[in-house]
């Protein structure tokens, strides 16, 4: 499967999406509408942020790293999720950078490193998408400082 660049923006929502559909293993795209209040478009933007993470198959049927995480670690969903994150390979990128150098550039950044992995798309597209994986990383950087 081609990787899609990730539209989702709110990353809480991509979580909570991950563990509806592993939860409802026969659900719907309406179902997921209804779950989050989302439309259909928007349902897309999210489970396809989960096949990107490899959480959830093309079909969203559960991957091996769905049921590594329910089945080893169901009380830390969301560390297992962020930790995808840092370690793939275009957002552990920018993730990195945000963490060594706090007061950076970090959407140009980022719209450069998209642009390198997802040739094709406009200016606008590549800005939108890079503003979501630095709201991403930043949540994900925040949540680590409340851990300590």
């Amino acid at each position: 499967m081609k990787k899609i660049l990730i539209q989702a923006n709110n990353l809480d929502t991509v979580v909570d999406v991950f563990m509806y559909i592993y939860m409802h293993p026969e659900c719907t795209h309406q179902d997921v509408a209804d779950y989050c209040g989302f439309t259909l478009r928007q349902v897309q933007y999210y489970a396809n942020a989960c096949k990107y993470l490899d959480l959830v198959n093309e079909d969203w049927s559960k991957t091996a790293l769905a049921i590594d995480i329910f089945t080893n670690h169901p009380a830390e969903v969301k560390d297992r999720v962020y930790a995808r994150i840092i370690s793939d390979e275009v957002m552990g990128q920018i993730f990195a950078r945000m963490i060594l150098l706090p007061d950076g550039s970090h959407n140009a950044y980022a719209v450069d490193v998209v642009k390198e992995y997802f040739p094709g798309y406009s200016d606008a597209v590549y800005e939108r998408r890079a503003d979501n994986i630095v709201k991403w990383c930043k949540k994900i950087i925040s949540y680590i400082k409340l851990k300590g």
